[in-house]
């Protein structure tokens, strides 16, 4: 456990705290979305902090008037 902590820690991924404001967020999307919890919580951030989600998943293709999606390659949009 402690070598996978030094991994994520060397990373070059940021983590930011699921305050109040953004569980709000997250709870929105999961409501009129289908995606998983945790799907929610990247777009809410997303929207939140202004930015792009770099992603392949399809299942964030509805969001895209919402959010501002990155396809990674391969993705068909």
């Amino acid at each position: 456990m402690a070598a996978i902590a030094r991994e994520l820690r060397a990373a070059p991924i940021e983590f930011h705290p699921a305050d109040r404001r953004l569980a709000d967020l997250a709870a929105d999307f999961k409501a009129r979305y289908k995606i998983s919890l945790a799907d929610a919580f990247a777009a809410a951030l997303a929207k939140d902090r202004k930015t792009e989600l770099v992603t392949g998943d399809p299942e964030f293709k509805p969001l895209e008037k919402e959010i501002k999606i990155g396809w990674l390659a391969g993705i068909s949009t």
